[in-house]
C-alpha cells in the first residue's frame, strides 16, 4: 500500500502562529497594565520566606547588566506588595543601592517598575507559587531593535564581540546578551552579525594600479594575432598615456 504523502496544512499552522501570538500579546498587555513604580523598601519579601537560597554568582551578574542596561524584567508583587517573582533582581537591586547610589538614583528616580498581581500571597499560596512559574514561562518577545540598543550599551562598559572562550578580564558581550534576554548564543550571535558593518570601504583612485592594469591588457593584446583587436590596442596605448601624466597617488 502506498505511503500517504505528507501535505503542509497552512491554515494549521497560520492557527497555530496566531494562537501563540494572541497569546504573547494578552500576557504583554496584561503586564502593561498593572506596571507601577514601588520604592525599595515596599517591595516586601515573600510570605514564609524565599523557597530557594539566592546564587551569588547570578546577582553579581544582574548588578553587572542593571548597572549598564536597567531592568530589563521588572519584579512581581501581589497586592500588598509581597514578592512573588524576582528575587535575584530584588537582591542585584539591593546591593547597587548600597554600593552605587547615585546610579540607583539615576536609574530608579521614582521608584523600581514592578508588575502588581491582584491576589494576597500570603492567602493564596498556590496561586503565588503558579505566578512565579507563569513568569519562567511566558518571556516578552524583545525586538530586534532593542537587542541591539542594549548590545550598544554593553559595549559602551567594555564588553567585547569575542570569539571562543573570554580570557581572564574580557566580557563577552554575545554570553552577556544571551543572558539577559534568555536567547541562545547563536540567534544573539545572528543579530550581532546582522547589525555590524559590512567592511566595505569607499573605492579609491591609483594612477599605479590604474597604469599596472592597462599596461598587462596591453601585453595580453599584443600576444593576440586576432587583426580585430587592433583598435583596441591603439585606444589601450592612448589611455596608457593620459594615466601616466597624472601625478602619483602618494603626492
Amino acid at each position: 500500500m502506498a505511503r500517504k504523502k505528507a501535505t503542509l496544512n497552512l491554515d494549521r499552522l497560520n492557527q497555530r502562529a496566531t494562537a501563540e501570538f494572541t497569546a504573547e500579546k494578552a500576557y504583554e498587555n496584561e503586564v502593561n497594565q498593572n506596571l507601577k513604580l514601588l520604592l525599595f523598601e515596599d517591595i516586601l519579601d515573600r510570605p514564609g520566606g524565599d523557597a530557594r537560597p539566592l546564587n551569588d554568582k547570578h546577582v553579581q551578574e544582574l548588578v553587572d547588566s542593571i548597572l549598564v542596561l536597567g531592568l530589563i524584567t521588572p519584579l512581581t508583587v501581589d497586592r500588598h506588595g509581597h514578592l512573588l517573582a524576582g528575587g535575584h533582581r530584588r537582591e542585584a537591586l539591593y546591593q547597587i543601592k548600597l554600593a552605587h547610589p547615585d546610579q540607583y538614583a539615576s536609574l530608579f528616580p521614582e521608584g523600581i517598575p514592578v508588575r502588581v498581581v491582584d491576589i494576597d500571597a500570603a492567602a493564596d499560596a498556590v496561586d503565588a507559587l503558579q505566578i512565579e512559574i507563569e513568569e519562567n514561562t511566558q518571556r516578552k518577545n524583545f525586538t530586534v531593535t532593542e537587542i541591539r540598543e542594549a548590545a550598544k550599551k554593553l559595549e559602551t562598559a567594555g564588553y567585547k564581540r569575542l570569539r571562543g572562550r573570554p580570557k581572564t578580564g574580557e566580557k563577552s558581550l554575545k554570553r552577556e546578551l544571551a543572558k539577559v534576554f534568555r536567547l541562545s548564543e547563536d540567534r544573539i550571535q545572528r543579530i550581532l552579525n546582522d547589525s555590524a558593518p559590512k567592511g566595505r570601504r569607499t573605492p579609491t583612485f591609483s594612477p599605479e594600479s590604474a597604469i599596472a592594469t592597462v599596461e598587462k591588457w596591453s601585453k595580453q593584446l599584443a600576444d593576440s594575432e586576432d587583426p580585430t583587436l587592433g583598435p583596441i590596442r591603439g585606444q589601450l596605448k592612448k589611455l596608457l598615456g593620459e594615466l601616466r601624466k597624472l601625478p602619483p597617488s602618494n603626492s
